[in-house]
């Protein structure tokens, strides 16, 4: 992953975080969509409380007992808590310690881990806060996404927010704050962290090297300059594949079932495939509704064909399928089978409008 020093984009939070710490604040929230760099930013603050030497610029050093500490990833008076679906973030961890091996045609190897935060994690903290820092200096407890948090796990949770041990430091992380449970949210010191201006996102893609239409990828991935970068390393939908899902989808009322069962390709991620059938309903329900086409706009032609025979109701239908088939998407399903599956449906969908039409 980039450093975190080269996404300019992050500054304004990191200056707000720099502000409540001078003040005494204990426990920060840092919100904002995902693939923005939230953990990132969560990550060098840690970095920066838990140095000893504390230069001018507040950045952590580098170079003193601490920082080498963090770099190796045990330090002692950090905690990094996230479900086990993301143990990779957990420092001093490998990528391969924390994934699974994907499953054969692109399903993701994670259908055995726990995506919640569980209560034992959180009790863990007592062994951390419960003592005195062992470097003498601060503790500090990252969290995330703080919306993984089951009930039991909030509940033990806050004790440790309204109570804080002295000098400790509480950083929580959050993609969707309004999954997070309120008595949460009332506790910490809310900070939005937003997506970077588009050309200040795509001059840093260029950066990191990435390649493509990284104008259309980072629309489709909704500004997030990170979320670009993470479909490169864990695989998202080759240009090919994705080219030809889009050409099914734009045969509207003339895609068939044989149509469907040829034009999938055997493997396919199911994830990356389900997002793309999300963002063209979504462009139909804009179209439909007056708005303008966000990820497809020069299929406006399309969008009018498709506007003649496929009602709001049934388009409605659709997406709650494909809301289901991304709930599951990690779990080991045939990909191709769950591709064709929701690609029949929006056939059956549209085919509701063609027989009506005919009456």
């Amino acid at each position: 992953m980039a450093a975190v020093e080269t996404m300019l984009w992050l500054e304004p939070a990191r200056t707000s975080v720099a502000a409540l710490r001078a003040r005494g604040t204990h426990a920060i929230l840092l919100h904002g969509p995902a693939g923005v760099g939230k953990w990132d930013l969560a990550m060098s603050i840690a970095r920066d409380a838990l140095c000893e030497t504390v230069p001018a610029s507040g950045r952590a050093c580098g170079n003193c007992p601490s920082c080498a500490l963090t770099a190796a990833g045990n330090h002692p008076d950090l905690r990094v808590i996230v479900p086990d679906a993301l143990a990779e973030r957990r420092p001093g961890l490998t990528q391969e310690d924390g994934d699974a091996a994907p499953e054969e045609g692109g399903s993701v190897g994670k259908a055995r881990v726990s995506r919640e935060i569980r209560i034992d994690q959180v009790r863990d903290l007592v062994h951390l806060t419960g003592i005195s820092a062992h470097r003498g200096g601060a503790r500090v407890i990252v969290l995330g996404p703080a919306e993984a948090l089951n009930h039991p796990a909030a509940n033990a949770l806050l004790k440790g927010l309204e109570e804080p041990p002295p000098v400790t430091l509480f950083l929580l992380v959050s993609d969707r704050i309004d999954g997070c449970l309120p008595t949460i949210l009332s506790r910490c010191v809310l900070v939005r962290v937003a997506a970077p201006a588009r050309t200040l996102a795509l001059r840093w893609l260029e950066s990191q090297g990435a390649e493509g239409d990284l104008a259309q990828r980072l629309t489709e991935a909704g500004g997030a300059p990170l979320a670009v970068l993470r479909q490169d390393m864990e695989g998202g939908l080759d240009p090919q594949v994705r080219a030809g899902l889009l050409s099914l989808l734009r045969r509207g009322s003339k895609l068939s079932a044989a149509d469907v069962a040829s034009g999938v390709p055997r493997t396919l991620p199911i994830g990356a495939s389900v997002a793309l059938f999300q963002r063209w309903a979504w462009d139909y329900f804009s179209y439909r509704l007056g708005g303008a086409l966000r990820y497809h706009p020069g299929d406006a032609a399309c969008f009018t064909s498709l506007a003649a025979l496929w009602s709001l109701e049934a388009a409605g239908r659709w997406l709650d399928a494909l809301r289901v088939l991304s709930a599951v998407a990690d779990h080991p399903l045939n990909a191709r089978a769950a591709v064709e599956g929701v690609l029949l449906e929006y056939v059956d969908s549209i085919g509701e409008g063609v027989a009506k039409h005919r009456e």
